[in-house]
């Protein structure tokens, strides 16, 4: 049975509470850090982290490239940094809004910990809709479950669309092998997106820092084994979730393995985002195994 306990972490003189919801039997900890984004900031089997993190992590004020980011209300960033609404310009960063806001605790039961974010004057200078996210997160044996839940309180539809940006350790990215079926494949948003190879690869481009695959069509779930680390990582996913992103920097030892339920400027396109009329609600669910090999 599941354990859930608080601890606290303190970095250049700023204590962050955290969650830890634990199963003794298969010796899994997921650790949720709610003042740092509302993410997951922790994942271990056997003691064995699977996130990856770097220091410091939690006082640094720019967006977070650690743990596991939620997006939202946009995966990427738009076209000119901005989101059209009602012939009106409002400027938005890469990857929305969600993962640079501090998140309360809603609840903390048998069904895991729930954390909520509502919509602020500040929020809607930059995205002028009233929200409610809930994010429940859970785990049984060596699986972390991540629901989130979309509320529109305000009185106009809301066009949005979200994802998740988890960051996992790699040994180097030579050793990760990925097992992923999609429909197309490629390095750039724009354009004609080309057909799947049979095999996903991400290896690193000669003259760049980062490697990059774009996805779409994702027949869930995507699986890497790293023969480096022995670490065997999946990503699962519902029906809301079509998109997934490969990612990695040259410098630092990790891989993003991301599903996405958007596109880089798609909230900015017609019939590319989702919709809520006022007080509709939409769920989406998605989980990460870890094993070792």
């Amino acid at each position: 049975m599941n354990q859930i306990t608080t601890r606290y972490v303190t970095e250049n003189g700023t204590c962050y509470e955290q969650y830890v919801i634990s199963d003794p039997a298969a010796k899994t900890e997921l650790v949720i850090t709610p003042e740092r984004g509302g993410m997951i900031t922790g994942f271990t089997l056997d003691g064995d982290e699977y996130i990856w993190t770097r220091r410091p992590n939690f006082s640094e004020c720019n967006r977070p490239r650690f743990g596991v980011p939620v997006l939202f209300p946009n995966c990427g960033g738009p076209d000119g940094g901005v989101h059209m609404f009602d012939g009106k310009a409002y400027p938005m960063e890469n990857h929305g809004l969600a993962d640079l806001c501090a998140w309360d605790v809603e609840s903390v039961g048998p069904d895991g910990v729930t954390l909520v974010l509502e919509s602020t004057p500040l929020t809607k200078f930059l995205y002028p809709f009233d929200f409610t996210l809930l994010v429940t997160y859970n785990l049984v044996g060596n699986k972390a479950t991540i629901s989130l839940t979309v509320i529109n309180e305000g009185d106009t539809n809301m066009p949005f669309s979200f994802g998740f940006h988890p960051y996992f350790k790699a040994s180097k990215l030579e050793n990760v092998d990925f097992d992923i079926k999609c429909a197309t494949c490629s390095e750039s948003a724009k354009g004609e997106q080309p057909a799947a190879p049979e095999k996903i690869t991400l290896t690193r481009k000669e003259g760049a820092d980062n490697s990059i695959r774009l996805l779409t069509g994702v027949q869930f779930p995507m699986t890497f084994t790293d023969s480096g680390n022995g670490h065997k990582v999946t990503v699962d996913a519902d029906e809301t979730f079509d998109n997934g992103v490969l990612w990695q920097q040259d410098a630092e030892n990790f891989v993003c393995m991301e599903p996405w339920n958007g596109w880089a400027n798609s909230v900015n396109e017609e019939g590319k985002h989702e919709v809520l009329e006022p007080d509709e609600a939409m769920t989406s669910e998605w989980s990460i195994t870890i094993e070792k090999v």
